[in-house]
């Protein structure tokens, strides 16, 4: 097979694509809400290379998704004073976290001089006069202590096992990203019973043994994936990418590929995937040179555009959970 042209940007090789898949993956997750996953794979598209501004103006309503005011507003200084065509959807992005930062005197400001440039449709007017005066009462207010808002109240209902597993496994994904803003720790039992499940996913196992560290449950929950079969407290267990092991196989992946940045980047990106796809186990009962020799071959694979016939066991690990992922894009 003919390889393809690489092209060099300083000591980084750009690989065919490698861009434009990062924008897509951040892309569909925002598509199904999972905002902390499009920002990552936004953040990996950075380094790979320029954004669109219609994909920063994206990128930006997910850091906001997330809390991550100051980093939108970055992104949303950025796009105004390069002339951004969606004017008032940037701005309403832009006030938006003026206020979520209290800098209540800016936003209103701001919402005067749109107002007295005649620039806004009849419905942005009658938006931003409500959230000039709302920007007003809360200015007024700064000073008193904040009133936290009551946790959504989650319909337990979604989540029996009897109706939740019925559901197609992206409504069973989109559910469980809802949990998390609502009293998560009322619905312990139905978290239990979805990690414990027989046909469960390992992406949703994941998502609800984070519900049950979320409600610090230390019910002992049993969970079965691949093959890995250990009971765990959840109360007890780290996050993710916090376990001591996981970065020590990301800077030992990192050494192998230190001289290819840009394979790192992308090996990374995959690697966190897997990981959180296989947690809470992290590549047990591999060695950490396995690990690394398993996704230098997936690197390869993806230089050469096709999948490798091998025994190493790492890969054909990775291959398994590259379907599973797939699954998720059905939609």
């Amino acid at each position: 097979m003919k390889k393809q042209k690489l092209e060099r940007r300083g000591n980084m090789i750009i690989f065919p694509g490698a861009l434009t898949t990062q924008i897509d993956k951040a892309l569909r997750a925002a598509d199904r809400h999972d905002f902390m996953e499009s920002v990552r794979h936004f953040e990996t598209a950075k380094e790979l290379g320029e954004l669109e501004p219609e994909a920063q103006l994206i990128f930006a309503y997910a850091l906001y998704e997330i809390r991550e005011f100051e980093k939108a507003l970055i992104i949303c200084d950025l796009l105004l004073h390069e002339g951004f065509e969606q004017y008032e959807e940037l701005m309403d992005l832009y006030v938006t976290l003026l206020v979520e930062l209290r800098r209540f005197e800016e936003a209103d400001a701001l919402i005067s001089t749109l107002i007295d440039e005649r620039v806004l449709s009849p419905e942005r007017k009658e938006k931003w006069l409500h959230l000039r005066d709302l920007s007003g009462r809360l200015a007024a207010n700064a000073e008193t202590k904040p009133i936290p808002e009551p946790l959504a109240e989650l319909k337990r209902e979604e989540y029996e096992e009897s109706t939740f597993f019925d559901k197609p496994l992206v409504v069973q994904y989109r559910l469980l990203l809802v949990a998390f803003e609502g009293d998560c720790q009322k619905l312990e039992a139905e978290w239990k019973t979805i990690v414990e499940h027989s046909t469960v996913h390992p992406v949703i196992q994941t998502l609800a043994l984070l519900l049950l560290i979320s409600s610090d449950s230390k019910q002992t929950v049993r969970v079965r994936k691949f093959n890995w079969d250990q009971p765990w407290v959840p109360a007890a267990l780290d996050e993710p990418f916090e376990n001591t092991r996981f970065h020590e196989l990301v800077k030992k992946i990192e050494e192998r590929l230190e001289n290819e940045p840009t394979a790192y980047l992308l090996i990374r990106d995959t690697f966190q995937h897997h990981c959180y796809l296989q947690f809470p186990y992290v590549w047990n009962g591999f060695s950490d040179d396995e690990v690394v020799d398993g996704y230098t071959l997936y690197f390869e694979e993806l230089l050469q555009g096709e999948a490798a016939r091998s025994d190493q066991r790492v890969l054909r690990m990775i291959h398994k959970i590259d379907q599973l992922y797939a699954l998720l894009e059905i939609q």
